[in-house]
């Protein structure tokens, strides 16, 4: 009997310490690879700004380059990404560094629980998609302006940061001049495989994405699982930015926004959680000038769904649709509209020109004029 339970406790140890072992290495490759792949962010500097509910929001700031123009652009992430989505940590796949190099003063948004921005004490740890648009946005706003005196910008978000400029639009429309929408899915009827992603883990996997990410980073590449297409066409990337992309640009994402998403994919509705607010529905209320970019290869935003947005849209519209039949080099993907390996001259060029038609020249430390007055309280009021 004494010899069956050393046994049995001798196996437990085992079992233990190999527990502990694959504990101690899966740890390590993960720092390992996050330390390898991170790279430093190539912004003039960080501002931040405050939202009423104690967070600090991190904006990287690009001074122009060339001739300034305005206003200033403010870029706005996806959902499990941050700011370096849109500011690149390798420079030639910054959009960013590439709008300031054709003269605009950028300002790369990292939202609450993203990138560098901070959660002050007492701040909330939980949020959704209208946080962002009743707390965030605003804070962003002040914050370009009090780092530019402009009263208005120019919006470029991708994915959810498309969404949240297509709210905005509504919601501050003296504070908005114009959008440019990357991959935005306003309307989710057509998307099946996107369903069956919310129905078998998409609500769990939000928490796990900086790890899952940072710990595949070094196989990127070599191995494009299905799964992984829904987000990025990865035969469009080449391994060293697309391991880069896995270990600087992926975040985790709040179980609040993962709701709502979920909600919205599951029920095809763009709506505040508690349904008192049709974002989709007040599209036609937006004047502003927008540009509409669709991938062929997309399966979030496919382009009948951009089209249809930007049918329902009710400012001036002009829609890209990026692939083989544009001339592009392939058919690219969600994500790799920023990251693609010809994403600098096949997509970048199309959202500068565009913005350059909607810009004005402009003084350096110019101080645009304040509007007759801002629309940002009443509008918060819609948006709660």
């Amino acid at each position: 009997m004494r010899y069956r339970i050393a046994v049995v406790y001798a196996h437990a140890l085992a079992v233990l310490a190999a527990a502990l072992a694959l504990a101690v290495a899966t740890w390590a490759h993960y720092a390992y690879w996050s330390w390898r792949y991170r790279e430093p962010s190539g912004e003039d500097e960080l501002v931040f700004g405050e939202t009423s509910d104690g967070w600090r929001l991190a904006l990287g700031h690009r001074r122009p380059r060339g001739t300034p123009r305005g206003p200033p652009v403010l870029l706005v992430h996806g959902i499990a990404a941050n700011r370096a989505s849109l500011d690149f940590v390798l420079p030639r796949w910054s959009l960013a560094a590439f709008l300031a190099d054709a003269g605009f003063e950028c300002f790369a948004l990292d939202l609450r629980g993203h990138g560098a921005s901070q959660r002050k004490e007492g701040a909330p740890r939980a949020w959704s998609f209208d946080d962002y648009l009743r707390l965030d946005v605003p804070a962003a706003l002040e914050a370009v302006r009090a780092a530019t005196g402009a009263p208005r910008v120019l919006w470029v978000g991708h994915s959810q940061g498309a969404l949240l400029g297509m709210a905005a639009c509504e919601a501050y429309p003296d504070r908005v001049a114009g959008l440019v929408a990357l991959a935005a899915p306003a309307f989710f009827g057509v998307l099946g495989p996107l369903r069956l992603a919310v129905r078998f883990g998409f609500l769990f996997t939000g928490k796990l994405n900086k790890f899952v990410a940072r710990s595949l980073a070094p196989f990127a590449g070599y191995w494009h699982p299905p799964v992984s297409e829904v987000v990025i066409n990865g035969h469009n990337l080449t391994r060293p930015v697309y391991r880069r992309v896995l270990v600087n640009v992926v975040e985790n994402i709040s179980a609040g926004v993962l709701r709502q998403f979920g909600r919205w994919i599951t029920t095809d509705t763009f709506a505040s959680l508690d349904g008192a607010v049709d974002y989709r529905a007040l599209l036609g209320a937006c004047a502003q000038p927008a540009l509409f970019v669709a991938a062929e290869a997309d399966l979030i935003a496919p382009p009948e769904v951009v089209v249809k947005e930007a049918s329902a849209w009710g400012g001036e519209v002009t829609v890209e649709r990026i692939g083989l039949s544009s001339g592009a080099c392939c058919d690219y993907g969600h994500s790799d509209l920023l990251f693609g390996q010809r994403a600098p001259e096949e997509v970048f060029v199309r959202v500068r020109d565009w913005l350059v038609a909607h810009a004005k020249p402009t003084a350096l430390g110019a101080q645009p004029p304040e509007p007759p007055e801002c629309a940002a309280g009443a509008a918060a009021g819609r948006t709660s």
